[in-house]
């Protein structure tokens, strides 16, 4: 937990020289890339009131902060946050992945119902092929599958191995009943 000592470093720096929360370090990320993957909202919060604060900035692989944020268990007020700014839900990672891609692998519901709620796309192939719905199969995660299915991500898509939802659920070891019937359904 970010103390409010350390919240008052952060704008104590920031008053001295603004210019630090547009400097990037050697991976090309952002005091704002490093705050939220540490989900520090006071401190994304700091950053959102900078004259050139931009939501959408992206670091050396394309990464946004509502990527990132997505990636986090318990980052919901971090990705209220992000969205209330206007962040892009469809913005891509350089292979090609959404913030919902990222909530899929790490099984995220309710956020992945957040940026479907603002018009992410189910239906958004990474350069490997794979929708949201692959990676949310993978991880046997019934109600992300459920979530993408519903918001029109095609059931039989294949990603560059020629593999659908369902070969990935299959491999996974995470096969079970109730995804099993959802996918079957859709056929």
């Amino acid at each position: 937990m970010l103390t409010l000592s350390a919240a008052k470093v952060v704008e104590s720096l920031l008053n001295a020289d603004r210019r630090l929360a547009s400097r990037r370090d050697d991976d090309d990320r952002l005091a704002l890339h490093w705050a939220v993957s540490y989900n520090r909202l006071p401190v994304v919060e700091l950053l959102a009131e900078q004259k050139d604060f931009d939501v959408d900035a992206q670091d050396g692989s394309g990464w946004t902060a509502l990527m990132m944020a997505a990636s986090l268990k318990d980052s919901d007020a971090l990705v209220d946050m992000l969205l209330a700014k206007g962040a892009d839900v469809n913005e891509k990672t350089n292979n090609g992945q959404t913030a919902l891609h990222f909530c899929a692998s790490k099984s995220n519901l309710d956020t992945a119902r957040k940026l479907v709620a603002h018009k992410a796309s189910a239906r958004v192939k990474d350069k490997r092929g794979q929708l949201a719905l692959h990676r949310g199969a993978a991880v046997g995660n019934v109600p992300i599958v459920k979530l993408m299915l519903e918001n029109r991500s095609p059931i039989n898509a294949t990603d560059m191995d020629g593999s659908t939802a369902l070969h990935h659920v299959s491999t996974s070891g995470r096969l079970t009943r109730p995804i099993l019937t959802r996918l079957l359904s859709r056929l």
